[in-house]
């Protein structure tokens, strides 16, 4: 397959190639070792046709074949595996019948005997396979020695009837429990055919059997009920955007920037990152690129949208084989070499409209594998060689600190009284606050690294990096304790919050090319990032196709378009800090956040985002962009509106973000129709379950200590009302209605409880109870608990009385300690300019908190904690059935809660036999995109 493959790559660009021959030099440089190994196993002519036919996207490309090979594989496996089940279900409905044999006779002793036999004959699935097996599972009925104790059961008088009845009752219960795991294996089998039949997921495997696609709509009134009228809108948004040119005034931007750096350090820090901006110009145009190269770059893009299924499928397959990277690396360094010729198709990249699960429709681009990787591959290393140049400055003395240093005279006459081993500025509140910000925030959406290019579900790589997601989190966490802090010190904490309007789309080429200049970059990357820019695009949902070139903004999910917005947006990150005399911007990507306890650096602030805003050609999201206040009025100088993020709204009077519900109203009616647009159990399960994942994320995800009890309450308590209003008429919320739902389509009724959290690897449904989440982090305040020696009593305290306490106690603690230590002459005393009689006032010992005071650095990290869940400990009984050891909480949680039931009913924890469940298709299941444009 590698070498067929790569005999198809080779001929094609060979006899196809879009550039000058003089690129890759004469065809005898080319590799057709490859492809003539591929002709002598005649498959090398189709392989290079197929890869062409693939770079145009078309459906006769070897990865869409390969993807329908692999889909009637799975499919035909567990067609196998289905009607193997199917048959020895039914054959043991027929064997269980001698229960009615065994349970209509009044001997105890042949019951058991007949029981005994039954048991013992059985072959199949839950049967002993093994003929020496000694016992029952479970243990609970020794085979080896049962048949000796029936004999002695029917000669000795004194042989208890309770123990023969006891073997019956044993025998049978193992019999009903494979009864019962056919039965529920009969079940699994129905809801994975429905669910592939359904077109509930975008698996990238056809159904080989459908003969139409269940959920096409029939109807343009269909359309517009599911969707389809708010896709076309927002698609005309943005071709309103995209093709419209947007001109700045280009020399007032340039002196703008100049300005900023007009000091000496900045002149100098300047100097530096040009210098770094040109080499690496340099160095990546002349680079060579490896099959190393090739196995990241591909691991990159597959980890983004930006391929379809098809063309993701032919990057697996390529990044298996050594051959195939060696000579991908080979073609992409010649076209690297050659920069300035590299231009799109000219018939468009083709852009389709996805929906996404917070109703908002994004326009993905579906390039060439070759562009794609060869895009994905500059991207990232510029993401790395801008966020390298960057931190320079983030480093540097021209980058103003949020607290000034603090003054040579005020520090040594400290230190004749505090020792400098007591006090630094690396154990302080402010040096984690900066650490804090270089490595999740300053440039975050830049990776410095080829092992992670960070997505909103990239994975956590490392133990500097956060996931996309948490990072969001993660700052609205560092807002609420940062609020907390300064109003317990200087009562009063100020806020803003914002972003851009149509960011990607609407960045203006000429900020983006104006700043990649004022910075270093040559001019031959200059002309490739203005090609870049200027696609050609056609739109899958627009009916006349036509190609349009793009005028404006940056295509989503490139590597490239990371690096162009962030790279714009830096100068306005110094400027903020430059002109608000060190205020730091919080910023991931176009999300903005600034606070500070002085109200008048916001204003600063906010004055300087907004006239950088003017000068890049970028308006503010009026929607999205509030202010608010603790601790008095809020200037008029501010933007009006609610300070959001995700389902949270800050509120000013009880100091903390609330759940807003109405906003969570209306995402309950959008989850009520896309669960009704399912046609499956499985695909209902599965839009259930990213639901409320969606919702869990969007209230904060897991709460940290700054959030407090009360916030746990109002996830408990929302959870409790989506459940209420999405299943009116179920007392039992989402179980009763699939309880229900399976008893109509299948007539399965009395399932238990358990079956629908289960694993689906164990036969389960796998539902996601959030409840269960949220009551993990509760912390358990029985009435009838008493208190003991060993429980801390600051754990009753709210974020807010835990500053206070901090205060009022710890300060002055560790104050009268200093004193003390001075007293009895504990002090190096280093600076001895006027021998003090007294130790320096409370007022100047607590002055520098956040910048010597090692006690509010963990009180500071304490409140960023996010608690671990309640570790649950199992019954032993079910310790001895766990296979394994899970140190997943979630699990542990439901098996505590469910597992004794499902015992009494399978006789164990597995209620199928996995060896009769399609593997293939429960990993594609679970692993599914949904159609969130139903």
């Amino acid at each position: 397959m590698a070498r067929s493959l790569a005999a198809g790559v080779y001929s094609n660009l060979r006899i196809n190639t879009p550039h000058d021959p003089s690129i890759f030099g004469s065809p005898s440089l080319i590799p057709m070792a490859y492809y003539a190994r591929g002709r002598g196993r005649g498959r090398g002519r189709g392989m290079s046709v197929n890869w062409q036919a693939n770079q145009r996207g078309m459906s006769s490309a070897p990865g869409l074949q390969n993807s329908a090979a692999l889909g009637q594989t799975l499919h035909f496996i567990t067609k196998i595996k289905l009607q193997e089940l199917e048959k020895q279900r039914l054959a043991f409905e027929a064997h269980a019948k001698v229960l009615e044999e065994a349970n209509s006779s009044t001997d105890l002793t042949k019951r058991v005997e007949l029981l005994l036999k039954a048991v013992r004959d059985w072959s199949g699935s839950g049967g002993f396979k093994d003929p020496t097996a000694k016992q029952i599972v479970g243990g609970k009925l020794d085979l080896e020695h049962l048949d000796l104790w029936l004999r002695q059961s029917k000669k000795d008088p004194c042989f208890s009837p309770s123990i023969i009845r006891h073997w019956g009752d044993t025998l049978e219960a193992h019999i009903r429990h494979n009864l019962s795991r056919f039965k529920y294996a009969h079940l699994f089998g129905s809801l994975l055919t429905e669910w592939t039949a359904s077109g509930d997921s975008v698996t990238g495997v056809p159904d080989v059997d459908a003969s139409s696609t269940p959920s096409s709509p029939s109807s343009q009134e269909e359309f517009v009920d599911m969707g389809r009228k708010e896709m076309v809108e927002q698609m005309e948004q943005l071709q309103e955007i995209i093709f419209k040119p947007a001109a700045i005034d280009v020399p007032a931007y340039n002196s703008y920037l100049d300005n900023l750096f007009s000091t000496d350090v900045g002149k100098e820090v300047l100097a530096s990152v040009r210098e770094k901006i040109k080499e690496a110009s340099t160095q990546l145009q002349h680079s060579r690129i490896t099959a190393s190269d090739m196995s990241w770059t591909i691991q990159s893009v597959l980890s983004s949208d930006l391929m379809n299924e098809g063309k993701r499928a032919i990057l697996k397959e390529m990044a298996a084989s050594t051959i195939v990277l060696e000579e991908l690396a080979s073609v992409l360094t010649m076209r690297l070499a050659d920069l300035e010729s590299w231009s799109w198709p000219a018939d468009g990249v083709l852009v389709d409209m996805r929906r996404a699960l917070n109703g908002k429709y994004r326009a993905f681009t579906d390039p060439d594998i070759l562009d794609g990787l060869f895009l994905e591959y500059i991207g990232v290393k510029w993401q790395i060689a801008f966020k390298s140049a960057f931190q320079s400055v983030f480093s540097s003395k021209a980058w103003k600190p949020s607290i000034p240093f603090i003054p040579r005279k005020d520090l040594e006459h400290r230190r004749q009284f505090i020792d400098s081993s007591e006090e630094t500025f690396r154990g302080s509140l402010e040096s984690s606050r900066v650490l804090n910000r270089k490595n999740h925030f300053f440039m975050s959406q830049l990776t410095s690294t080829t092992a992670r290019r960070q997505y909103d579900d990239g994975e956590e790589s490392g133990n500097t990096t956060l996931q996309a997601i948490q990072i969001k989190q993660r700052l609205i966490h560092v807002m609420m304790t940062d609020c907390l802090l300064n109003t317990a010190l200087y009562k009063s904490h100020t806020v803003v919050r914002s972003d851009f309007e149509w960011f990607g789309p609407s960045l203006p080429h000429d900020s983006i090319l104006t700043t990649l200049e004022y910075f270093g970059v040559s001019k031959p990357w200059l002309k490739l990032f203005k090609s870049f820019l200027r696609a050609p695009t056609r739109f899958h949902q627009d009916p006349a196709g036509v190609v349009r070139v793009r005028e404006r903004g940056t295509p989503i999910n490139y590597s490239i378009s990371q690096l162009l917005g962030e790279v714009v947006l830096f100068g306005m990150d110094f400027a903020v800090n430059q002109r608000a005399n060190g205020l730091y911007l919080y910023r991931l990507h176009d999300d903005l956040w600034l606070w500070d306890p002085d109200q008048a650096r916001c204003e600063a602030g906010w004055a300087e985002m907004a006239k950088f805003a003017a000068l890049a050609g970028l308006k503010f999201n009026e929607e999205k962009t509030g202010a608010a206040r603790v601790g008095g009025e809020l200037s008029a100088k501010l933007p009006r509106g609610d300070v959001r993020w995700g389902f949270l709204k800050f509120d000013v009077n009880q100091t903390r973000f609330a759940i807003d519900q109405d906003n969570v109203t209306s995402h309950i009616a959008e989850l009520q129709r896309q669960l009704a647009a399912t046609k499956s159990v499985f695909g209902w399960v599965n839009v259930f379950n990213k639901y409320m994942a969606f919702f869990r994320r969007n209230f904060g995800g897991r709460p940290p200590a700054c959030f407090g009890q009360p916030h746990i309450d109002d996830i408990i308590n929302t959870f409790a009302r989506i459940q209420q209003e999405l299943f009116p008429n179920h007392a039992g919320g989402a179980i009763g209605y699939l309880q229900s739902l399976i008893q109509t389509r299948f007539g399965v009724d009395n399932i238990p409880e358990g079956y629908f959290y289960f694993p689906i690897t164990q036969g389960g449904l796998e539902l996601r109870n959030p409840m269960i989440e949220a009551y993990a982090l509760q912390r358990s305040d029985s009435p009838n608990s008493k208190p003991t020696e060993l429980d801390d009593p600051d754990e009753t305290l709210l974020p807010s009385e835990l500053f206070a306490k901090q205060m009022d106690e710890k300060d002055k603690q560790h104050y009268r300690e200093h004193q003390e230590n001075w007293n009895a002459g504990r002090t190096t005393r280093t600076f001895q300019l006027d021998a003090p009689e007294e130790f320096i006032p409370f007022e100047h010992y607590v002055k520098y908190r956040e910048t010597l005071l090692e006690h509010w650095q963990e009180l500071w990290l304490e409140m960023l904690r996010v608690p671990n869940p309640r570790d649950i400990t199992l019954p032993p009984v079910l310790q001895a059935l766990q296979t394994g050891s899970s140190n997943d909480y979630y699990a542990r949680y439901v098996l505590a809660l469910y597992g004794e039931e499902l015992v009494q009913m399978f006789g164990s924890l597995e209620l199928v036999d996995a060896n009769l469940i399609p593997v293939g298709m429960v990993d594609l299941f679970k692993t599914s995109k949904l159609r969130w444009d139903q």
